[in-house]
């Protein structure tokens, strides 16, 4: 894979033209790859059975992302901090072998890891400022330099960047003044080699012009638009191009100083990497893989779309045309508008970058597929939709209630939903393909490190039928058999046929059970609701009043007499239900994985987001009005010692009861699971 002088982003692509001659000569060479392939241990290894010789799922996860934890001086959690630590200790005591988070990629002010500037930079909030005062790091800071012990229930980026990033800026200057033999230095020097042309430099550049401009790009000035693509065009690094195109606006002093920010970009990407690794050799070191997540898209003004204009759906304008995101279902009944930019599957260049992305990620962990349906049938939602009298919407106007002269929320045309799956590459490979190839390069089983987020509205098209029946059992599928496997007012033949029917796992291959995951209602939520016969739950902040879940209460307890073995008079008893639920998930002698996420696991109302809001309080009238479910959204974070000390009401909440019943639970579950 050939890579241009200036980043990944605007990749070479290794068949410029395809014509049959190329892709004939290129599929040749990926036969004789996969030829090795076969010939290998990885290729014949025994694939994973699930369960062990006394019944027990091997694979254990839980869901909670690192940002929502506590931490010693900084708003948000972070690597290599002793309330990480404290979380960790907690998923080995519970016998869990993966801790599962959502994406770790750059966030924006919405604080949404799901909309990434691009699929490389991370969140450099993630850092721990302690670690900067040790030998190991050259004391690039001293503890008085450090930022003040304090914690806040939420917090903005405006305070992430007020709280790290002169320190940031603090510690580079050190870092500079560092000998060149120094570890740091040399460590710092091999991140920037591995990663200048793949990504770096052109998120670094990026960063330093948004920093004059602000971050759309799109509202650049035209020379700061066009920056890439002349950088390739006349064969010179982006960040020379860069100073030679600052020096014209700004005096000497000014552009050295965008430069050093751009430096400094990269010396926080590479304190990331730097402790990202550590952290992540501390989990394993206690038997606890990573499960991390790709996003289903980026943000059509962060820097992927910028360096690869040509690899996206836009317009003369470089305004998106089509955006992603999903139709009404019954979990969900709104058209979900998430506004990426839509990648351009007929690019040679779309390829590269996918395959460069799905490298880097699986090598720094397993990695679940977010919205994978997506990859199938993708919904393109217009960005301007005309109406039958006339009318010219855009954007949200698209949507709004039909009283605001929108088509409604929950509008949403059949065309709009495109086959994708059948769209190969110059290798001739379909995305599938590519998933499967580059996972056994890189020395894993495609069955054992992919997950598939593919229930949803567009799980049972044609498409996917066919995507089940070749690749099914390649990778790992997940399924909710309580938020979507018992339907109301659907007739039993079809119920059995929903493939989150809990009859229904018991047929199927290669798959992994949630309790819930990171947009639902939490399980003890959907058990108070069901059992006391309240199956729907109304947004009262949408004036239609639409009705939240199609959950049927005489279903599920069918259910909890049948499968949990329950009576009528313990069904009264929701804690009991609760802890009968999750010992049913974690006995599933068929399945491959028991995901749960950490409210669930500690039976609390804890809800990090709602798809499709990011922003605001929108659906508070979905949570419980408890100190529980005030720790909501991306930004919120557990308090300190949550897990060490009982204190269930007021604004500092702890749950160490409700930990300690958890682990006694899997403690009678797992009696023979060795702990380190």
């Amino acid at each position: 894979m050939k890579v241009s002088a200036i980043s990944f982003l605007n990749f070479v692509s290794p068949v410029k033209s395809v014509n049959n001659n190329n892709v004939y000569s290129n599929r040749i060479k990926l036969e004789e790859k996969q030829d090795t392939f076969e010939k290998s241990n990885i290729y014949n290894a025994i694939s994973f059975t699930g369960v062990n010789g006394k019944g027990q799922v091997k694979q254990r996860g839980m869901l909670f992302h690192i940002s929502s934890l506590p931490a010693t001086r900084s708003y948000c959690g972070q690597f290599l901090d002793p309330e990480t630590d404290k979380f960790i200790d907690f998923l080995q005591r519970s016998h869990q072998t993966h801790w599962i988070m959502n994406p770790l990629f750059a966030i924006g002010e919405d604080l949404c890891p799901y909309n990434a500037s691009g699929r490389f930079s991370k969140n450099i909030y993630l850092v721990n400022l302690n670690e900067l005062t040790k030998n190991e790091y050259g004391k690039l800071l001293k503890p008085s330099e450090l930022p003040d012990d304090v914690t806040a229930p939420s917090f903005t980026l405006d305070m992430l960047k007020t709280q790290k990033e002169p320190r940031f800026e603090k510690a580079y200057q050190r870092f500079l003044k560092l000998d060149s033999t120094h570890p740091l230095k040399e460590e710092y020097n091999d991140f920037v080699d591995k990663n200048g042309k793949l990504w770096l430099d052109t998120y670094a550049v990026y960063n330093g012009i948004s920093s004059i401009y602000g971050d759309n790009w799109r509202k650049w000035p035209d020379k700061y638009i066009n920056l890439p693509e002349k950088a390739q065009n006349e064969d010179i690094q982006l960040d020379k191009l860069l100073e030679k195109t600052l020096s014209k606006d700004f005096n000497k002093n000014e552009t050295n100083e965008i430069m050093n920010k751009v430096d400094l970009f990269k010396f926080e990407q590479f304190l990331f990497e730097k402790q990202f690794n550590e952290f992540k050799k501390g989990l394993n070191d206690k038997g606890i893989n990573l499960i991390l997540d790709l996003a289903i898209g980026v943000n059509p003004n962060g820097v992927d779309v910028w360096a690869n204009k040509d690899m996206f759906l836009l317009d003369e304008n470089y305004n998106p045309t089509k955006v992603s995101g999903c139709p009404p279902e019954a979990a969900y009944p709104r058209t979900q508008v998430w506004g990426h930019a839509l990648y351009d599957y007929d690019s040679p260049k779309f390829w590269d970058y996918q395959e460069a992305s799905i490298r880097k990620l699986i090598n720094e962990g397993d990695l679940r597929l977010d919205h994978f349906v997506g990859y199938i049938n993708r919904a393109e939602i217009p960005t301007e939709y005309t109406t039958d009298d006339g009318r010219i919407l855009q954007g949200d106007k698209i949507f709004a209630p039909k009283l605001q002269g929108g088509m409604g929320e929950d509008f949403f045309e059949p065309e709009w939903i495109t086959r994708i799956d059948q769209k190969r590459n110059a290798y001739g490979e379909n995305m599938f393909e590519l998933f499967m190839r580059v996972a056994k390069e890189e020395g894993k089983n495609p069955e054992d490190c992919y997950i598939l987020e593919d229930f949803g509205p567009l799980a049972e098209t044609e498409a996917y039928k066919e995507f089940k029946d070749k690749y099914g059992e390649d990778f790992i599928s997940q399924r909710i058999p309580i938020a979507m496997g018992i339907g109301e007012n659907i007739k039993k033949s079809q119920d059995i046929n929903n493939i989150s029917n809990p009859q229904k796992i018991k047929e199927q291959k290669n798959i992994a059970i949630l309790t819930g995951n990171h947009d639902l209602p939490p399980l003890k939520e959907y058990v108070d609701l069901l059992l006391d016969n309240k199956p729907k739950i109304i947004m009262e902040h949408n004036p239609s009043k639409v009705e939240y879940g199609y959950n049927s209460p005489a279903l599920f307890r069918e259910f909890c007499k049948n499968e949990l073995k329950l009576t009528k008079k313990e069904m009264q008893d929701h804690d009991l239900v609760m802890k009968e639920l999750m010992k049913w998930h974690y006995t599933r002698k068929n399945v491959k994985q028991v995901q749960t996420t950490l409210q669930d696991a500690l039976g609390i109302y804890y809800r990090p987001n709602i798809p499709g809001y990011w922003n605001g309080m929108e659906d508070k009238y979905l949570m419980k009005t408890t100190p529980e479910a005030m720790l909501s959204y991306w930004s919120r974070v557990m308090p300190k010692g949550f897990l060490d000390r009982n204190n269930k009401s007021g604004i500092n909440p702890g749950y160490k009861e409700f930990a300690d019943n958890f682990v006694k639970m899997m403690d009678e579950l797992y009696p023979a699971t060795d702990k380190k």
